[in-house]
């Protein structure tokens, strides 16, 4: 059977070539750490223990029990945090990749934060440590314990695991906290901290209120009533941790943190050892994720992915690459899209003779957690998951992860990828090999997440509530469509392309604005882009602010035919501001579906099919009103016409004209083409071109001259020019 399936390979064209990208991520101005010795910081927040050491790359990852030894840029996390909480910041970020200590770091901060309030006889205080998952929570525990000592106290709030409420550290999940009677139980006054793991889901509802019920500064929808009071008076200090300091759904994570105080890029810490490199080889083949359903926040629906992912072609491919790149690879991490995935895949790689087990969120948790430690101990070679293994997984032995999960969130792709870059010298791990199945790298613009605050509010995005999908809509899938659209998913190529270099540590490649949304967006000059929302919806737009660090999300409404003022528009409203060009698109393409619908937003799309169709004769007539050309054909006339007359009208018009300092066919434009155009001129294009077109023709006089001066071979005056 295995043979069988590894001669799929010989039928297939593969070609292999190496790329090779560079990607520096610049420091934004909240990255810059200033570092101050400990010594230097005032009590009441500093313990009085001696600075710890520092480790080298080469030293052992895990420190010894009791003794907390920090990395450099760990122990640069630790000061930065005590040294914003100094300031009288009391909601603040850490950014830092995954494999890098998070848990370590945040546990080597607790000791060095006094209690404000006398709580308690050890002087300890007490510190909540807020997780997603009963797996996070189990890492959490049982790293207090060995990074504390026995003297520190250490509970779990989770499910039928009930705390006091009273221990030094309550390491609890948010779903858990959800239960106002169970929250309660910890008085806020009582706390010297806070601390949220994996804090790039703090923006959801579900933990703004647990935190507000802590900080009254974190900011609740007016929609959400708080616990207690809008106003309580508590403000204990919160720090949150996370690899990911962004959301693809593109809620701003402001409304918690006040600042992000320390990040390191992955880049650097991949140069620096403190991470196992990585080489990867992305398997293309013709899948069609084009027509796959998209849910609300632009990433793929899993059941229509599953549809294109999960067939028995696709299984052969991924076990038959196995076979042929990673199958002398100690401990292989497959990532699945849903739970029918998961089996069908196992099951396939265990017809070639492999033995692969999975686990799920279906799997039990006593079974699921032995599953996994079974993994580490390298007891078996290939851990196919689902929903398990994307956030806070420490399993350092991977040495190799399968992406059979295609997504466009570059947070979630670099959780999964992060899986594999913890450092594990004693299993003899020289590096990770990443295998991707369908190109979720280039997909994402790649795996460098850089850390924000920005985004929409939840006021922004349950202004326009979405309408329950119709069967017009996209993402609508009518019974019985599946059969059909399953026959039509047969790879016929398949192209492997390996790269050394997959994180870009050794070029820098621009990111066009197509690679950044799928919308029509207009470039109007002067970093302006525009997307208009069709019909009487307004516009979109975005500018970059005088900072030049920061880029401006506005919205400006149509008014009614029957409004009283004289201008068509609304007032603009800012709907966000975001740290670079992708992420403002992002935001403001989120809004604009949450504005119009889905149904609505389609037609937004540079790939809408009424953007291909022909220009008709009125949109001609606009477009060369605009650009000053005249024409014989009045506007009714034109619009009177059908058929040949029509084709004779645009036949009448100019052939080819200058449009801003471009030739163009009259009769080939499109209808998005035509719109773009108007777009732009709407919003600034045409006294951006004229200005262009000014400067340009300086330049070219100046130039002129000074040839003309050059050929009299006369000294040459800057004043004549």
């Amino acid at each position: 059977m295995a043979a069988k399936r590894i001669s799929f390979f010989t039928r297939l064209t593969a070609v292999t070539r190496l790329s090779i990208h560079l990607h520096f991520n610049r420091f934004r101005p909240y990255h810059h750490v200033s570092i101050r010795p400990f010594s230097a910081l005032p009590s009441p927040l500093l313990d009085p223990d001696v600075t710890p050491p520092v480790l080298s790359p080469l030293s052992p990852e895990e420190p010894r029990p009791q003794t907390t030894v920090l990395r450099p840029y760990q122990h640069t996390a630790v000061e930065a945090c005590l040294s914003a909480l100094t300031s009288g910041l009391t909601r603040i970020g850490v950014s830092s990749p995954t494999g890098s200590g998070k848990t370590t770091m945040f546990m080597s901060l607790i000791p060095k934060i006094s209690p404000q309030t006398s709580v308690g006889v050890d002087g300890r205080g007490r510190t909540l440590i807020i997780v997603g998952s009963v797996e996070l929570a189990n890492q959490a525990e049982s790293a207090a314990k060995r990074l504390l000592g026995e003297e520190w106290t250490v509970e779990v709030e989770q499910s039928k695991r009930v705390a006091s409420g009273m221990a030094n550290v309550t390491i609890a999940t948010y779903q858990t906290l959800n239960s106002i009677e169970r929250l309660k139980k910890f008085d806020p006054k009582k706390f010297k901290l806070i601390i949220v793991d994996e804090a790039h889901h703090a923006a959801a509802i579900s933990y703004l209120r647990i935190l507000h019920y802590f900080n009254e500064d974190v900011q609740l929808p007016s929609t959400i009533s708080p616990i207690t009071s809008q106003s309580h008076g508590s403000k204990v200090p919160i720090i949150g941790f996370s690899a990911t300091f962004s959301r693809h759904d593109q809620l701003a994570l402001r409304a918690v943190f006040e600042n992000i105080v320390f990040h390191t890029e992955i880049s650097s810490m991949l140069q620096d050892g403190w991470l196992s490199p990585v080489k990867s080889t992305t398997i293309q083949c013709d899948l069609h994720l084009d027509t796959v359903k998209l849910t609300s926040t632009g990433d793929y629906r899993t059941d229509s992915l599953a549809l294109h992912i999960n067939t028995p072609e696709i299984s052969r491919l991924i076990v038959g690459t196995y076979l042929r790149r990673a199958k002398e690879r100690r401990s292989t991490l497959i990532f699945c899209v849903d739970l029918s995935h998961v089996d069908n895949l196992t099951q396939a790689f265990r017809n070639a003779g492999v033995d692969a087990r999975s686990v799920s969120s279906a799997t039990q948790a006593s079974r699921r957690k032995e599953t996994v430690a079974s993994f580490g101990r390298g007891e078996f070679p290939v851990l196919v998951n689902c929903e398990v293994l994307t956030e806070g997984a420490d399993i350092p032995q991977i040495d190799c992860i399968i992406l059979a999960r295609p997504t466009k969130s570059k947070n979630l792709l670099a959780q999964m990828v992060g899986r594999g870059l913890r450092l594990s010298p004693e299993t003899g791990k020289e590096d990770c090999h990443i295998i991707d199945i369908v190109d979720s790298m280039s997909r994402t613009n790649g795996m460098i997440v850089s850390p924000t605050l920005w985004g929409l509010s939840h006021d922004d995005i349950t202004r326009d509530e979405l309408r329950s999908p119709s069967q017009d809509e996209p993402g609508f899938t009518a019974p019985g469509d599946e059969e059909e659209e399953r026959t039509q998913l047969q790879p016929r190529k398949v192209t492997f392309i390996d790269n050394e270099d997959p994180f870009g540590l050794s070029s820098r490649s621009y990111i066009p604005v197509k690679r950044m949304s799928t919308n029509a967006w207009v470039y109007c000059g002067k970093d302006k882009y525009a997307l208009e929302l069709m019909g009487n919806h307004g516009w979109i737009s975005i500018e970059r602010q005088e900072d030049e660090d920061t880029w401006c999300i506005t919205y400006r409404r149509k008014l009614s035919r029957y409004s009283k003022s004289r201008i068509p528009f609304a007032r603009p409203i800012i709907v966000a501001y975001a740290d670079d060009l992708e992420r403002a698109m992002k935001s403001a393409d989120a809004f604009a579906e949450k504005k119009l619908g889905r149904e609505l937003s389609s037609h937004l799309s540079r790939y809408a099919p009424w953007r291909q169709r022909p220009a008709t004769e009125k949109q001609l007539k606009m477009l060369l009103s605009m650009a000053g050309v005249s024409s014989s054909s009045s506007e009714t006339e034109i619009e009177e016409q059908s058929g040949d007359d029509r084709k004779a009208k645009i036949d009448s018009l100019p052939g080819e004209i200058w449009l801003w300092n471009r030739r163009v066919s009259v009769d080939q434009l499109t209808a998005g083409e035509i719109a773009a155009y108007l777009c732009a001129a709407q919003h600034g294009g045409i006294a951006g071109r004229k200005k262009a077109d000014k400067e340009e023709a300086a330049l070219k006089k100046k130039a002129m001259k000074r040839r003309e001066a050059e050929a009299r071979n006369l000294p040459l005056s800057e004043k004549g020019l």
